[in-house]
């Protein structure tokens, strides 16, 4: 492994440690989770800076704001998942008032659009730190990565239905 990437892999690590909190969820997956959410974190922070292969100068600025980012999600994915049991529980509820369920809807999409707004916000610093070659790398990268995460997840949920 290059010097610049135990570097990079010690400031992530570090980085984690200080800031990270809060258990991913829309309703699912089960507590026991936040090790996960931390673990898709790092991974991709660690293929993200050897894919736009960042210098240690733009590391150092943008894994704070990233972290940032990944914080104030997670806690407006807890609030969605804590909003989204809500919602299950007025729907299973047989005397619920039409209001009611539109009220929770309006705060599960403003939870929404703000999660959207936040990973927008985070983009948009991105690029004002990366090289037209990094920014295109970064496109690719975002789009191979969660096609890839998203494939693994539902061949690990197949292997999981086949074991049961």
């Amino acid at each position: 492994m290059r010097k610049s990437n135990v570097v990079y892999f010690f400031i992530i690590t570090v980085c984690l440690l200080v800031s990270f909190s809060e258990v991913y969820a829309q309703g699912y997956p089960p507590r026991g989770d936040k090790k996960v959410r931390e673990n898709m974190f790092v991974l991709r922070t660690l293929r993200m800076t050897q894919a736009l292969d960042l210098t240690e100068a733009q590391t150092a600025v943008i894994f704070p704001e990233l972290n940032r980012a990944e914080k104030e999600k997670a806690r407006l994915q807890a609030d969605l998942a804590r909003e989204i049991r809500e919602l299950r529980r007025l729907v299973n509820n047989k005397k619920v008032e039409d209001r009611e369920l539109e009220d929770q809807v309006a705060k599960i999409v403003d939870l929404r659009e703000k999660i959207r707004s936040r990973e927008s916000e985070f983009e948009k610093f991105l690029f004002t730190q990366l090289t037209s070659a990094q920014k295109a790398r970064y496109i690719i990268f975002d789009i191979d990565f969660n096609r890839g995460m998203m494939e693994r997840m539902g061949r690990a949920r197949q292997s999981g239905k086949e074991n049961k």
